[in-house]
């Protein structure tokens, strides 16, 4: 059973303005911006990081891609995005950026039965398929100048690709492409980049984003990087079904208030 088929979320909009206060928060709730794709790492760390700075609960807002995400954190209608945002110079020029709190490792897969990739260097100018949550296609041509790159929603529809001959290899996390557990890809050993994941913040959440700051450099928060690079798969199904019932639950509590603020 995978969790991202399980775990529902429900899109709370909630009508504040920009920037809310570190004390506004607290009165309220920590409004989180996350991936629909997201897993229960991912929740894990939202949970433990809220307590840490001293929020008392957290609310989820889930988006489509990158884009909508981005949206609601400058319309401010989060308070921050936590979903394995990876660094780049360019999420500085519109939000602020939190220290890294993680590392996710860029690697290569072909398929199992290609006899004619077997280096790196034979990709390029070919055509390569990516995930644009785990790399750009501008990253990409810094590798291979002469690649065609084209996104793929996810690692399935990444897969398809290349069994119609569409792309010869896909370019994502290693995380990503070994939580697939596909006997049919050959994952390349090379380390192609590792990049920082950070979260995000709207450019007057200045704020946040030190407390943010302050919370991942406490020594207690080592468990994070470990928890993020786990494959899905290894999570055993009765603890899935536990993090399951406590989303649940969270959201049922979040329902409640909304429906009392609306009498």
């Amino acid at each position: 059973m995978r969790l991202s088929c399980a775990v529902l979320f429900v899109i709370f909009l909630a009508s504040f303005s920009h920037g809310r206060s570190l004390a506004s928060i607290r009165k309220d709730a920590f409004t989180v911006g996350v991936s629909k794709g997201d897993s229960a790492a991912e929740y894990d760390f939202i949970s433990e990081i809220t307590a840490k700075m001293r929020f008392s609960r957290f609310r989820l807002v889930a988006f489509e891609n990158a884009n909508s995400g981005q949206k609601l954190l400058l319309e401010g209608k989060i308070d921050a995005i936590i979903a394995k945002i990876n660094y780049s110079p360019r999420l500085e020029s519109n939000f602020l950026v939190s220290a890294p709190y993680g590392k996710t490792e860029i690697a290569v897969a072909t398929l199992a039965k290609n006899s004619e990739i077997w280096t790196l260097a034979d990709l390029n100018g070919k055509t390569l398929a990516f995930i644009p949550g785990d790399i750009s296609s501008e990253q990409i041509a810094d590798f291979w100048q002469n690649s065609k790159p084209i996104a793929a929603q996810n690692l399935s529809d990444a897969i398809i690709f290349l069994q119609k001959m569409e792309a010869t290899a896909i370019v994502a996390s290693r995380q990503t492409l070994e939580a697939q557990k596909d006997s049919t890809l050959r994952i390349f050993q090379n380390k192609l980049a590792e990049n920082d994941i950070v979260a995000l913040f709207a450019p007057n959440s200045k704020s946040l984003q030190e407390e943010f700051n302050k919370a991942i450099k406490n020594s207690q928060l080592s468990t994070f990087n470990s928890q993020l690079s786990t494959p899905n798969s290894q999570l055993k199904n009765t603890e899935r079904i536990d993090k399951i019932i406590t989303l649940l639950n969270e959201l049922k509590r979040e329902l409640e208030l909304l429906q009392r603020e609306l009498k």
